[in-house]
C-alpha cells in the first residue's frame, strides 16, 4: 500500500478515440490502417509542441498526459480543427473522425501505465464527446476558461455509479452546441457487447434440439416473468434485541449497520436507507405493503436472543417477488465471534441474492473459505461495472484469491474472463496475447470434466470468435446443447443465457429464443443485456409484433446497463419501418435523440463483435441510417 501511495500524482489526462473504427477496417482494412497511421503522426506533431506524453494505446485509442491543462486543451483544439481540415480534403480515401476527452485528478504510475479515476472520467468524457468533438470536466474548464479564448457549452453534472462529473463541451464551432440530460445511472462502456462476454463468468450453455428445444415445455411467459429490472432492491430491517442484557444491546445496531454497508458494495443491489427501514418498522408495515410502496425485492430480517455468555442469532431472507424464504439460518456464539458472525451473514446474503447466483438451482461455492467467497462476488460486481476501475479492483481480488488458492479452477476461469474483458476496455497492450492466454486457460479446464465444462466451452468459443475463428467456435455449440440437454431441471440461468447468445452468434436465433424465454422464468432479474439481445433475436426471426409488445413492457424499466433502455428504443424504430408506419419510425428516433445515454452504430457495431454473419446488423444498422443515425 506504501508503494501504491508514493506513485500517487496529480495529472491531466487527454483520451482520444476513433469513432466507428471496427465498421472503418471491416470495409477496408489497408485504407483504415494507413489514415490512422497519418492521424497518428499528426498527433504526435502537435504533441511535441504542447509538452504532451503517451502513456498508453488501444489500437484505436491513445492516452496522453500534459502537465497543463491550457496545454490539453490546446493540443485536443488543434488535432481536431486538423482532423476536420483534413477530411474536407477530397484527396482523402477514408475519413476518420476522433473523440477527445479530457479530465484531471489523481492518478498512480504504475510500470509506465497510469491508472485511477483520473483516467477512469477521461475515457468516461471521451465517451461523451461528439465525433469531432472535444469533452472536458469541470476541474479542467475552471483553468482553461480564464485563460483562453474558446467557447464551451455547459452539459451539467454527468454520473457513472460511484463517480460524478461535471462536463463541458469545447465548442470548435456553433453547429457542435448540445442539450443533453444529465443521468444518474450514466455508465460509461467501450463496447456494449463486453457486457455479454463479462457475464459468461461461471457460465455455460446449449440447447439439445431433442430436449430443451421441445416446443411442448416452453415455458410460459407473462408479464411478470420478464418486466423486470436488473437492480435488485434490499431492505435490512433493524436488528431484534430480545434480551434483558442491556450489556450487549450495542450488537443489534452493529449488525444492522455492518450489513446494510456490506450489501451497498455489491453495484447490483440497491440498499434502502436506514431512515426508511426504521420508518417501515414504526409504521409497521406489511410485507406486501413494502413490496407495494418501495419496489422492494428482497428483505432481511435478524434476531439477537443472548442465554449467558452465549449470543444466539437468527437471520431470514424473503424474497418478495415468489413469498418465499430463501434462506433460514441460526448461529450461537460468544461475544469475542461477533465479527467472525457478521461476515457469515453477509457472506449468506451476497449468495443468495447476487443476480450471478441467483437461481434455487445455485448452490455451488466457488470456495468453502468464506473470505474467498465474498472477495469472488465482489470481484463479479466489479467486472460488471464495465470499467476501467471496476476491471481493476476485480483483477485485484482474483489475484488475491489465486495467491491462497492457485488451483482454484472457478477463480482462474474468472481470469480468463478477466484477461478477455481487459481487451474490450481497452487496456490491452498485447489483445491477441491476452485473447490467447484466456483460451488457453479454456483448453485447460476442459480436460477436467468433472466441474465447469459448459463454461469452459463458453470460454473457449466466445475467443475463437473474437480471434476471427468462428467455424471453430459454432463447433463447439452441439456438444454445450448435449450437456445442458443432460442437465435440464438442474441448469442455473446462466447455462441458458449463455446457450441463448452463444447460439445467437452462431445463427440458431429460435434457439437462442427458447433459451431466453426458460431464463426469464428462472431468473427474472438477469443482468439487462438479456433484455435487448433477446429483441435482437425477435427480430432477426422477423417476430415484429411479438418483439413490440415485449419492447413496450420493458422499455421504461430501470436497467443498470449502459444504453439499454436507448437500444430497445432503436428497436421500436426498426420495428416501425419494416410494418411501413414511417411517421412512427421518426417519432421514436426523435425520442431515442432526447434520452440521456449516447450511442452511435459504431458502439452497437460491438453487440455483433462474436457473431458469424453480420447480416441482421447490416440490415438494422442501413434502417437507423435513414432516420439520422450515424
Amino acid at each position: 500500500m506504501s508503494d501504491l501511495n508514493s506513485n500517487r500524482k496529480i495529472a491531466v489526462i487527454l483520451v482520444a478515440d476513433v469513432v466507428g473504427y471496427s465498421k472503418h477496417m471491416e470495409h477496408d482494412e489497408n485504407s483504415t490502417l494507413q489514415a490512422y497511421s497519418e492521424c497518428e503522426k499528426i498527433l504526435k506533431q502537435f504533441l511535441s509542441k504542447r509538452n504532451g506524453s503517451i502513456f498508453n494505446t488501444g489500437g484505436d485509442s491513445v492516452l496522453i498526459e500534459f502537465t497543463s491543462a491550457v496545454n490539453a486543451a490546446g493540443f485536443a483544439v488543434d488535432f481536431q480543427t486538423k482532423m476536420m481540415e483534413r477530411n474536407k480534403s477530397g484527396n482523402v480515401l477514408t475519413k476518420l473522425e476522433f473523440r477527445i476527452g479530457i479530465n484531471m485528478g489523481d492518478v498512480v504510475s504504475r510500470e509506465g501505465n497510469l491508472l485511477g479515476d483520473g483516467v477512469n472520467i477521461a475515457a468516461r468524457l471521451e465517451a461523451l464527446a461528439q465525433p469531432n468533438g472535444v469533452c472536458i470536466s469541470k476541474s479542467i474548464y475552471d483553468f482553461v476558461a480564464p485563460k483562453t479564448k474558446l467557447n464551451f457549452n455547459d452539459l451539467g453534472v454527468q454520473k457513472v455509479k460511484q463517480n460524478s462529473f461535471h462536463a463541458y463541451d469545447v465548442l470548435l464551432d456553433e453547429s457542435q452546441r448540445r442539450k443533453i440530460r444529465s443521468e444518474k445511472s450514466w455508465v460509461s462502456r467501450k463496447s456494449l457487447s463486453a457486457c455479454i462476454l463479462a457475464l459468461v463468468l461461471l457460465i455455460g450453455a446449449g440447447i439439445y434440439s431433442a430436449g430443451i428445444l421441445d416446443t411442448k415445455i416452453e415455458p410460459s411467459l407473462n408479464q411478470k416473468d420478464y418486466t423486470q429490472s436488473d437492480i435488485l432492491k434490499v431492505l435490512v430491517r433493524p436488528t431484534s434485541y430480545l434480551s434483558s442484557n442491556d450489556n450487549l444491546s450495542y450488537l443489534a445496531q452493529g449488525f444492522t449497520t455492518y450489513l446494510g454497508t456490506a450489501l451497498a458494495q455489491h453495484p447490483g443491489l440497491n440498499v434502502s436507507p436506514d431512515t426508511t427501514a426504521k420508518h417501515i418498522q414504526t409504521v409497521n408495515l406489511t410485507d406486501e405493503q413494502i413490496k407495494a410502496e418501495y419496489q422492494t425485492d428482497y428483505i432481511v430480517d435478524t434476531t439477537i436472543q443472548v442465554s449467558g455468555e452465549k449470543i444466539r442469532l437468527s437471520v431470514k431472507i424473503l424474497d418478495l417477488s415468489t413469498e418465499q424464504t430463501v434462506a433460514s439460518e441460526a448461529y450461537e456464539f460468544l461475544e469475542a465471534d461477533v465479527f467472525e458472525h457478521q461476515d457469515k451473514i453477509a457472506d449468506l446474503a451476497l449468495q443468495k441474492m447476487s443476480m450471478m447466483d441467483h437461481s434455487s438451482s445455485s448452490n455451488r461455492r466457488i470456495s468453502n473459505d468464506p473470505i474467498i467467497y465474498k472477495k469472488h462476488i465482489l470481484a463479479q460486481a466489479n467486472m460488471l461495472s464495465w470499467t476501467p476501475e471496476g476491471h481493476q479492483k476485480a483483477m485485484g481480488l482474483i489475484e488475491e484469491i489465486l495467491e491462497l488458492e492457485p488451483k482454484n479452477m472457478g477463480i482462474t476461469q474468472m481470469l480468463a474472463w478477466l484477461l478477455q474483458q481487459k481487451v474490450y476496455l481497452g487496456m490491452s497492450e498485447d489483445p491477441n496475447k491476452d485473447l490467447s492466454k484466456s483460451l488457453e486457460i479454456a483448453e485447460v479446464n476442459l480436460k477436467q470434466r468433472d466441474t465447469g465444462i459448459i463454461d469452459a466451452i463458453a470460454l473457449a468459443s466466445s475467443n475463437e470468435a473474437l480471434l476471427g475463428l468462428f467455424e471453430q467456435s459454432c463447433a463447439r455449440v452441439p456438444l454445450m446443447n448435449q450437456l445442458l440437454n443432460e442437465k435440464q431441471s438442474k441448469a442455473r440461468p446462466h447455462d441458458y443465457a449463455m446457450t441463448a447468445w452463444i447460439n445467437q452468434n452462431c445463427e440458431n436465433f429460435e434457439v437462442a429464443r427458447l433459451a431466453y424465454k426458460n431464463l426469464f422464468k428462472l431468473s427474472p432479474h438477469y443482468p439487462a443485456w438479456v433484455r435487448y439481445y433477446y429483441a435482437y433475436a425477435l427480430l432477426a426471426l422477423e417476430n415484429l409484433d411479438e418483439a413490440e409488445r415485449y419492447i413496450q413492457e420493458n422499455k421504461d424499466l430501470d436497467y443498470s446497463y449502459y444504453g439499454t433502455n436507448e437500444i430497445l428504443k432503436l428497436c421500436l424504430v426498426y420495428i416501425a419501418h419494416k410494418q411501413e408506419n414511417f411517421e412512427l419510425a421518426a417519432q421514436y428516433f426523435s425520442e431515442f435523440e432526447a434520452m440521456p445515454n449516447s450511442l452511435n452504430l459504431g458502439y452497437m457495431e460491438g453487440d455483433f463483435a462474436a457473431a458469424r454473419s453480420k447480416v441482421f446488423f447490416t440490415q438494422f444498422s442501413d434502417v437507423l441510417r435513414k432516420y439520422g443515425m450515424s
